[in-house]
């Protein structure tokens, strides 16, 4: 999970500068509030994994229903924190949002750098269907 986060963080940065450069002051702590709801975000998830693989070893329903309710509790986490990012504090939603798509892209380059091929399965063949 250290490798996503450094790649997330990377990703922040990177919307940090974009956001800095076309709207200075004011996207800067816009960027930077969207990217760490997104890295809060990660270390939630990464918390959830670990207490229900934990929970797993003894009941795995109780590892799936945990998954679940971390699910609901991110969901629920990440719009409170736009509610008070835009609400609250005033601040700019695109840098917001784009700073924290920008880094949700970490998902998706941390999955295809550790991503298995897949091998093509041979299926049996049933003579009797054949026939």
């Amino acid at each position: 999970m250290r490798s996503l986060l450094i790649i997330q963080a990377s990703l922040v940065l990177i919307g940090v500068a974009i956001s800095f450069y076309y709207l200075a002051n004011d996207g800067l702590l816009s960027a930077a509030y969207g990217g760490a709801i997104a890295l809060a975000n990660t270390v939630l998830l990464s918390r959830r994994l670990d207490s229900a693989g934990e929970m797993a070893e003894d009941n795995p329903e109780s590892g799936v229903l945990t998954l679940y309710l971390g699910v609901v509790q991110r969901f629920i986490f990440v719009l409170v924190m736009f509610a008070v990012g835009m609400g609250l504090l005033k601040l700019s939603p695109p840098p917001m949002l784009g700073t924290f798509a920008l880094a949700q892209l970490a998902y998706m380059l941390f999955g295809s750098k550790h991503a298995k091929p897949m091998q093509a399965k041979k299926m049996p063949v049933d003579d009797a269907a054949n026939k």
